[in-house]
């Protein structure tokens, strides 16, 4: 497929880059690259630096642009975000309401999966911090309110609600008026003490099924040579993922 002008462009080779076509100069540790010359490429074309580093042209994925987001609070990784994905099955279809935007991690990796989502963030830094990587990245289904959903959401019908914020018990008995029936309710907790708060206000709600609260946990493999054993380190614990569907 021909690469065009302002298509988000992602060079591998020493290092991974992800850069615009039609940006002009790029500079890496190896020399520049035109990014003009980018539009006359294809996806899977070699590209040099001045100095003669190649680097192969290709698509980005989500997971690649989730890399280069401008952070701010702390994010939920793909460690997670693909664990809550599979665990409510989201789909082509749905719509998603999220309270706590924060860099909009969360945001953009559902935007690859759902119709529409429409995410709610209260901090005006943060929200200044999502919507300039929404914009920046291109990415056309996502609206982002500065406002607080501790009120509710004004949204209706919605297939999904995703909480990542303080107080999520404070928005869990008006998720009821904005959630389909069957539709599932996620809060990512970093701590247990706001899990159980969570577990309380659906309990008290008397609108969902009985909640269930799990994390995930990563481990990676040494593999080859005289040495096939688990990693000494590993990726654990990040958060409690508590799911709910409303009834």
């Amino acid at each position: 497929m021909k690469i065009k002008k302002n298509d988000l462009v992602l060079l591998i080779g020493d290092r991974d880059y992800l850069v615009q076509a039609g940006a002009g100069k790029f500079g890496t540790r190896r020399g520049e690259i035109d990014l003009n010359a980018l539009s006359k490429k294809k996806y899977g074309d070699t590209v040099k630096t001045h100095l003669g580093q190649s680097y192969t042209a290709v698509e980005p994925r989500t997971g690649d642009i989730l890399k280069k987001i401008k952070r701010a609070p702390q994010i939920i990784g793909q460690k997670d975000a693909g664990y809550i994905a599979g665990r409510v099955c989201l789909g082509k279809d749905d719509i998603v309401l999220e309270a706590g935007t924060g860099s909009a991690a969360m945001t953009i990796f559902m935007a690859g999966i759902a119709k529409k989502i429409i995410s709610y963030e209260l901090r005006k830094d943060f929200y200044k911090i999502a919507k300039g990587n929404i914009e920046r990245f291109g990415i056309k289904n996502v609206t982002i309110r500065n406002k607080s959903a501790e009120k509710g959401f004004t949204e209706r019908n919605a297939d999904i609600a995703m909480l990542d914020m303080g107080s999520p018990e404070l928005v869990i008995p008006h998720i009821p008026k904005s959630l389909k029936p069957g539709g599932y309710l996620v809060v990512y907790s970093p701590v247990i003490e706001q899990v159980q708060r969570v577990h309380d206000a659906i309990k008290k709600s008397n609108s969902f099924t009985q909640a269930d609260t799990e994390e995930v946990i990563m481990r990676r493999w040494d593999i080859g040579g005289n040495k096939t054993r688990p990693k000494t380190q590993m990726l654990g614990h990040t958060a409690f993922l508590t799911f709910a569907r409303r009834i």
